[in-house]
C-alpha cells in the first residue's frame, strides 16, 4: 500500500495506472512522429520530450517510490517540469496535445483537486499562448481555438477528477470489504464462543438434573443402609438394590450426555411412563407417599419438549427430597389438544406438568441461592413454555410448567 493524495492505493491499482500511463505516452509519441507538422526534426524532438517525461515521473513522482501526499515538493516539481516540457513540445508539434490524456490524471493523482484543476488550466492556456505567440493561429481562428481550449480544460478536469475519484472509491470499497470480512470473522468467533457457552450451560443443567440427583439418591440410601445393616437387613438389601439401580441409570445418563443422545428414560418408553418411573423411584427411596396421574391424549411432541418436562419432574422431586419434608406429593401430567377452551380461541396444544407437595414450603419471591428452580425456569423458557411457582411458608409448594407442542400437519 502506498499513500497518494491522502488516499491509500493498492499495488494492483498502481500497476494498472502505470500501464495506462506507459501505453498513452507511447501512443502520443507514435502520433507525433506520424504527423510531422512543421518538419520531421521538430516532430522527433517533441516526441523525445514527451517520452522523457516518463522516466522523470518514474524517478521523481511515482507514488510507489516517493510515497507522495497532496502538494508535496516532489509533486509540484514534477508538475512544473511537465508543464514546461509540454509547452515546448507543443510549440514543435500540435499532436503533443494527445499527452493531455497522461498529464491530466497525473496532476490529479499528485495534487489536491483545486490545485490540479489550476495546473490543467495553466497547461492548456499556456498551450494557447504558445501557438498564438508562434503565429500558428490567425486572428480569425482565435475565437474558435479559445472555445476548444475551454472545452478541453473542462473535459480534462471532469474526466481526470472522475478517474481519480473512482479509483479512490474503489480502493475505499476494497478496504471496507476487507474490514467487513474481518468483522465477519470476529462475529463468527464470538458466535462460536457464545454457542460453546450455551452448550456448557446445557450440559451443566443436564448433569445437575440427572447425575447430581442420582448421586444424591445414592448418598441418601447409603446412609440409610448403614443404620439398617444390623437392625433391618431386609430393608438394607432393598436399599442396596436401589443404589445399584440408581448407579446404573447414572452411568447410562453420563454416556448419553457424552453422546448427546435423547434421555435414557425416554428412550425406553413414553414421557408418561418416564415421569411415572421417576415418581415411583422417588417414593421407594424416600418413603414419601408420591402419586402420579396422567390426563388427556398423548400428543406427538419433539424430544426437546419431552426432555424439558422430564427434567422438571426430576428437579422438582429432588427439591422435595432435599427441602420440603413433605408427607404427600402429587405429580400430574396433562395433555391438551388446544380445543377445550372454544373454537378459534388460539390455544396451542401442549404438555403441562404439575408437582405439588404438602411440605414446609418457602417464600417463592425471596432471592434464591440454588440452581434448581432457576434452572427449571430457564429450560422451560428455552422451548417457549411457561414456568409457574406457587410457594408459601408452611403451605407446601406447587411447580407447574406448560410446554407448547406444534401439531403435525396432515
Amino acid at each position: 500500500m502506498e499513500t497518494v493524495t491522502g488516499q491509500r492505493i493498492t499495488d494492483r491499482a498502481l500497476s494498472d495506472w502505470l500501464w495506462f500511463s506507459g501505453v498513452a505516452t507511447a501512443a502520443t509519441v507514435v502520433m507525433i512522429l506520424a504527423n510531422p507538422v512543421g518538419g520531421f526534426a521538430g516532430a522527433a524532438l517533441a516526441a523525445a520530450i514527451v517520452l522523457a517525461l516518463a522516466p522523470v515521473y518514474w524517478f521523481l513522482a511515482r507514488p510507489s517510490l516517493a510515497g507522495l501526499r497532496s502538494d508535496s515538493p516532489r509533486a509540484w516539481a514534477y508538475v512544473a517540469i511537465a508543464i514546461v516540457a509540454y509547452l515546448i513540445a507543443l510549440g514543435l508539434n500540435d499532436w503533443t496535445n494527445v499527452a493531455l490524456f497522461v498529464l491530466s490524471p497525473q496532476f490529479f493523482l499528485l495534487l489536491r483537486p483545486w490545485f490540479a484543476g489550476a495546473a490543467i488550466v495553466v497547461l492548456n492556456a499556456g498551450g494557447l499562448l504558445v501557438r498564438v505567440g508562434l503565429g500558428q493561429v490567425g486572428p480569425a481562428d482565435l475565437a474558435e481555438l479559445i472555445g476548444w481550449t475551454v472545452l478541453i480544460i473542462a473535459v480534462s478536469i471532469y474526466f481526470s477528477n472522475r478517474m481519480t475519484t473512482v479509483t479512490q472509491q474503489s480502493e475505499a470499497r476494497a478496504a471496507l470489504i476487507e474490514q467487513l470480512r474481518e468483522q465477519q470473522t470476529e462475529i463468527a468467533t464470538l458466535s462460536g464462543q457464545q454457542g460453546a457457552a450455551a452448550e456448557r450451560e446445557r450440559i451443566a443443567r443436564e448433569m445437575h438434573d440427572t447425575l447430581a440427583q442420582g448421586f444424591t439418591s445414592i448418598v441418601t440410601l447409603g446412609h440409610a443402609v448403614q443404620g439398617e445393616l444390623s437392625s433391618d437387613p431386609e430393608a438394607a438389601r432393598r436399599h442396596v438394590e436401589l443404589i445399584t439401580e440408581t448407579a446404573q441409570e447414572n452411568l447410562q445418563e453420563s454416556r448419553r450426555i457424552i453422546a448427546a443422545m435423547t434421555p435414557g428414560r425416554l428412550s425406553e418408553g413414553s414421557l408418561a411412563q418416564a415421569v411415572e418411573r421417576v415418581t415411583r423411584r422417588f417414593a421407594d427411596e424416600t418413603g414419601v407417599d408420591a402419586r402420579f396421574s396422567s390426563t388427556g391424549t398423548p400428543l406427538p411432541a419433539p424430544p426437546t419438549a419431552e426432555v424439558v418436562v422430564l427434567r422438571v419432574a426430576q428437579e422438582a422431586l429432588a427439591n422435595v427430597r432435599k427441602h420440603a419434608a413433605a408427607a404427600h406429593v402429587h405429580v400430574v401430567l396433562e395433555y391438551g389438544d388446544g380445543g377445550d377452551a372454544g373454537e378459534g380461541d388460539g390455544r396451542a396444544a401442549g404438555i403441562a406438568l404439575t408437582v405439588s407437595d404438602d411440605g414446609r414450603g418457602f417464600d417463592g419471591d425471596a432471592p434464591r441461592d440454588g440452581y434448581g428452580i432457576d434452572g427449571m425456569a430457564s429450560r422451560v423458557r428455552e422451548v417457549g413454555g411457561v414456568f409457574e411457582l406457587d410457594a408459601h411458608p408452611g403451605a407446601g409448594t406447587t411447580v407447574r410448567v406448560t410446554v407448547p407442542v406444534k401439531e403435525e400437519q396432515s
